[in-house]
């Protein structure tokens, strides 16, 4: 399987990067003010997928005796930094789209979704051993949470957002105005959280290293499938022209 996932892995990570950069494009061209969250979401996911597939080439693409141990393992403390980063802010984007097709109703209240924000932030600290470590790079050191840590805390979000994606397609179809676009946004958003969560699982499960790439790859197709639904949600619509009234009129 990790054969496989070496061969897969480069066309995996092409198509999400296309996508996400089609996304960019769209949503600037369209009326990004409404979206202004998810648009800051796509610039961010995109620049540092960028960063850290240059990156991993740079660190770990070269011959091991060439490679800087202490590099490589602060790009891995970076990289799962990031991950947890990219997965609390589609926590909030979630949080952001109930509040967005709540407005004005009195059953939904912002405080309250600012409190589970918060609970977000807040339980990965208390439920998982952070077990910090100093990594040195020169006369520099930095402390980060052991792996262990970020994998859980990935894992707890992305199942809080796929959650929290449910209770907001209940909302979506419970309305009477249904914004198709929501919808799509919500859709591709949650199959996003949702392969996520269940890769981190997938991987927790089995655990042996050689079927670790299981969880990879249903965690890309995800990706690429949710940034694929967003392109059709963001798409530009397109230019019909009026008809033509015919010269002869039929009697």
């Amino acid at each position: 399987m990790d054969r496989f996932y070496e061969f897969l892995a480069p066309l995996l990570e092409v198509g999400i990067i296309f996508s996400l950069a089609l996304v960019l494009v769209f949503l600037i061209a369209g009326r990004f003010y409404k979206y202004w969250a998810v648009l800051a979401y796509v610039a961010w996911e995109l620049v540092a997928t960028l960063a850290f597939t240059i990156a991993d080439v740079i660190f770990n693409g070269s011959s091991p005796e060439q490679q800087d141990k202490s590099a490589q393992l602060l790009y891995a403390r970076l990289y799962w930094t990031n991950d947890v980063l990219v997965d609390l802010f589609r926590f909030v984007l979630v949080i952001l789209l109930i509040y967005m097709v709540s407005e004005g109703s009195k059953r939904v209240s912002g405080t309250w979704l600012a409190v589970i924000v918060a609970a977000a932030l807040v339980l990965p600290f208390m439920l998982f051993d952070r077990d910090v470590r100093v990594v040195e790079m020169g006369s520099m050191h930095f402390r980060f949470p052991a792996t262990l840590w970020f994998q859980s805390t990935s894992e707890l979000l992305n199942f809080g957002a796929a959650i929290m994606n449910l209770i907001l397609w209940i909302k979506l179809l419970a309305s009477r105005q249904r914004d198709p676009q929501i919808l799509l946004v919500s859709l591709g958003l949650g199959i996003v959280v949702t392969g996520t969560a269940m890769a981190y699982g997938v991987r927790h499960l089995l655990g042996a290293r050689e079927f670790k790439a299981v969880g990879y790859v249903i965690m890309n197709l995800s990706q690429l499938l949710g940034w694929l639904i967003w392109c059709r949600a963001f798409r530009p619509a397109a230019k019909t022209r009026a008809p033509v009234k015919s010269a002869v009129s039929s009697i």
